[in-house]
């Protein structure tokens, strides 16, 4: 198969700048799935590099399954959900329901009478939609919240870093504030379900795009699924993060002078020229590395999908 033109990250519905500067210097286009038509991110909640992208008309939103009348009635819940997030996320995550506010088997059970005489399995289908709708918007309102949390705890750790003046401690230290809670295995899996019902039960089909993901459990969800193995087919490392500089000028340049290499990807390649090139542009002393290693899957149709895992902050 040939590498497509754009990637879409999973199960995240936020853009986070640490994602896209690497994946962009290799692909033209990033896209998110967004819950609802018109459903973009509050200019607040989008990273500088984010904002930058989508102005230049290189991250988009995409929403498989628009919600048409129904879109209003979501939206208001929605704002409910974030006014209030305490009183649902945990609850709604991990299955459950039952708050003061419009539950969500309420609203689903509105949305089957409003149907009237459509068939079963339509109303069925919209109730799982809703539902994993729910579940993304809710997943983002938990980032939010843990990004507080370790923008705070990296504060006080740097505070600490300061007072102590101790290098031997440094690497220890930041690495304890990103760790992930152990429920986030589980979240990663439900959001991953909820991600793939939007898609595949969605009306408008997502172009075709390379699937990537920082998650290690949304990953290997989704190269559990239909029982059939992943063929690894390349690791390609890639500037890790943006250090100054013109970004828009330097990821021209850069995908001009590898326009050769990146149309060989992901079966025919040269790793040693993509390197050289790489140190040429964004050497790894500024940029670090990270390292994007793609897999070819077959879907439940027998076709070909192609699935990328990134491990930030690559040696």
């Amino acid at each position: 198969m040939m590498m497509p033109q754009s990637f879409c990250v999973f199960p995240d519905t936020l853009p986070k700048d640490e994602m896209l500067f690497p994946l962009v210097q290799c692909f033209a286009e990033a896209v998110y799935l967004a819950a609802a038509e018109n459903d973009l991110p509050d200019v607040n909640d989008i990273p500088p590099l984010a904002g930058q992208l989508l102005a230049q008309g290189l991250l988009r939103f995409h929403c498989p399954a628009p919600l048409g009348a129904d879109q209003e009635r979501f939206l208001r819940l929605i704002k409910e959900l974030r006014q209030r997030p305490g009183d649902y996320i945990g609850l709604s995550l991990a299955g459950n329901s039952g708050s003061g506010m419009e539950s969500q088997d309420a609203i689903v059970s509105a949305l089957r009478r409003q149907s009237g005489g459509a068939a079963a399995e339509d109303k069925e289908r919209a109730a799982l939609l809703w539902q994993a709708r729910l579940v993304l918007k809710l997943g983002e309102s938990a980032d939010r919240q843990e990004e507080e949390i370790r923008q705070s705890l990296r504060r006080i750790t740097l505070r600490e870093q300061r007072l102590l003046r101790t290098l031997r401690d440094e690497e220890a230290a930041l690495s304890a504030v990103t760790e992930l809670p152990a429920s986030e295995s589980r979240r990663a899996r439900l959001r991953l379900k909820a991600w793939r019902q939007l898609l595949v039960g969605g009306s408008q089909p997502l172009p075709a795009c390379a699937f990537v993901t920082a998650d290690r459990d949304a990953f290997d969800g989704i190269m559990e699924e239909n029982g059939t193995a992943a063929q690894t087919l390349l690791e390609l490392p890639l500037p890790a993060w943006l250090a100054g500089g013109n970004f828009a000028e330097k990821r021209a340049r850069f995908q001009h002078e590898a326009a050769a290499l990146i149309s060989g990807l992901p079966h025919s390649f040269d790793l040693k020229a993509w390197k050289t090139l790489l140190e040429q542009v964004y050497p790894k002393a500024k940029h670090g590395r990270c390292l994007l290693a793609f897999h070819q899957k077959q879907d439940e149709n027998g076709e070909q999908e192609l699935f990328g895992m990134i491990e930030q902050h690559h040696a």
